[in-house]
């Protein structure tokens, strides 16, 4: 059975994503605005986008649907990583992300939202929590890279159609792919470690 670990871990990184997203959400009410990723990024300068696109959403739907994800993968692995490497983890997924979109996905025209950034945090504390391969991580690590191969070939699956607006599902497969190398690279320097000491 998955338990919640968060022990150790600094319950700062959720509560400084959520509060920075609900800022977002009072005072810029246009979600196509000078925060949102879009894929002149390049041309335009303005590389702040990479980063703040993920904390913009398109309703106060969109906001708590992102915020339950954050929240709840945050119980089941927010233990994996100390607050100062979690912010290093958010930071290169963001990059990742849109930098996956702007590279791979130039049909992309913009992106706003956390379920990229959500299914790459997940990837990573997955792969950093599975300590056998025979464990419930395991087996949600697996359904998450399925349900991100089976959205890329045929659409999101949703219980529920709550939004109108469309789902970028690329940013999860980027956020997917970037979070698994991210996890296994802090295995490898987690065992590194262990090693010289």
């Amino acid at each position: 059975m998955i338990k919640a670990d968060i022990r150790g871990s600094s319950l700062w990184v959720p509560a400084t994503m959520s509060c920075i997203a609900l800022m977002v959400a009072v005072f810029v009410t246009d979600p196509d605005s000078y925060l949102q990723y879009q894929s002149d990024v390049d041309r335009s300068g303005e590389s702040w986008r990479l980063i703040t696109a993920h904390f913009v959403h398109l309703d106060w739907l969109h906001l708590l649907l992102n915020l339950s994800g954050l929240w709840l993968l945050w119980l089941l692995v927010g233990g994996t990583f100390s607050g100062d490497q979690w912010v290093l983890v958010v930071v290169l997924l963001s990059l990742s992300i849109t930098g996956g979109l702007w590279v791979f996905s130039p049909e992309v025209g913009w992106y706003v939202g956390l379920s990229g950034l959500l299914y790459g945090m997940l990837a990573a504390g997955l792969v950093v929590a599975i300590k056998a391969l025979r464990s419930s991580f395991t087996l949600v690590f697996i359904l998450v890279l399925l349900k991100a191969v089976y959205d890329s070939f045929y659409g999101p699956v949703s219980l529920v159609d709550v939004t109108a607006h469309q789902v970028i599902t690329d940013a999860h497969v980027y956020g997917i792919v970037s979070g698994t190398v991210i996890g296994a690279t802090g295995r490898l320097l987690a065992g590194r470690q262990d090693q010289s000491g």
